[in-house]
């Protein structure tokens, strides 16, 4: 099995756009494929893919603080001591843990005279697995508002994943990653075996995924990528050639096309829905250009 995570540097560019229509053309293909949404802070391939969610499983990897209000003195060491202000003296003058604020630190807890607060597990978000809507098996994630552990919560989405598609014994992991490089990304490209880069021809663009590349290089991935809306901007010439320089060969170039914006307001791949048009011939030498690429 091959696993290939999309990413892109910043968000916006179109990643999800790819992700969705690769997912389709490897069902349509008869690719055995698993798909994965990493992108657990704001997920949205599972609306284009037509998830169906079959089962829901709790994730508890974040800490917070809990105060038990018998053994509290009301001395407030705690209150003034903890460093994300995320304690407050309720009227009877017992501490109350602001829980969007609480980073499960336990300085709260250290500083205590009476050992009266103590860190527990505390809800992250939630793993849905289920069926995409063309037959292919998908698990997401949805973490909980306010929680830090995003990719604690992704690394969790990637083993589930995993697991699925080494009982299915499938040929291709298919991850939409997270936009930036930060910690969720980093789940998403660590252990993989390839990173599939977007972008668009701008020098923002650009200048996201080339720090993305450099992630991925860092984890010895192998390294593509493809030009989104390549022709509103003369700047996709230099865009390409300093992706070559960076490891990461333009498979694809995708131009833009009214038919991907009909087919993201209708939540449908644009290949399905209207596979004539050129953004969809586009995507499809990009999905023949991959199997080769990842040996498929």
């Amino acid at each position: 099995m091959k696993e290939l995570v999309v990413v892109s540097g910043k968000g916006g560019v179109g990643k999800t756009t790819v992700s969705a229509s690769l997912s389709f053309l490897f069902a349509r293909e008869h690719l055995g494929a698993v798909i994965a949404d990493a992108d657990v802070d704001t997920p949205s391939l599972h609306i284009v893919l037509g998830f169906k969610p079959e089962k829901h499983e709790e994730a508890h990897l974040s800490k917070k603080a809990r105060v038990d209000p018998s053994k509290c003195t009301r001395c407030g060491t705690c209150v003034r001591t903890c460093p994300y202000g995320a304690l407050e003296l309720e009227p009877d003058g017992v501490p109350k843990p602001i829980w969007y604020l609480c980073e499960g630190c336990g300085a709260c807890r250290v500083v205590c005279p009476s050992g009266a607060i103590e860190i527990v597990p505390a809800r992250t978000g939630e793993l849905l697995e289920g069926t995409t809507c063309y037959g292919q098996p998908m698990i997401t994630a949805q973490l909980e508002v306010g929680e830090h552990n995003s990719g604690l919560l992704v690394s969790q989405v990637r083993l589930k994943a995993k697991a699925i598609a080494a009982d299915r014994d499938a040929e291709l992991l298919l991850v939409d990653g997270a936009p930036g490089i930060g910690c969720p990304v980093v789940s998403s490209l660590v252990g993989a075996d390839a990173a599939l880069v977007v972008v668009e021809p701008t020098p923002e663009s650009l200048k996201g995924a080339l720090r993305v590349l450099q992630v991925a290089k860092h984890f010895g991935l192998e390294t593509a990528a493809v030009l989104n809306k390549y022709d509103l901007s003369s700047f996709w010439h230099e865009a390409e050639e300093r992706l070559a320089q960076g490891g990461a060969p333009v498979l694809a170039r995708v131009p833009y096309d009214p038919a991907v914006v009909d087919a993201l307001a209708q939540v449908r791949p644009v290949v399905e829905l209207h596979p004539s048009s050129r953004a969809s011939k586009a995507l499809v030498g990009l999905a023949g250009a991959l199997r080769d690429f990842l040996g498929l």
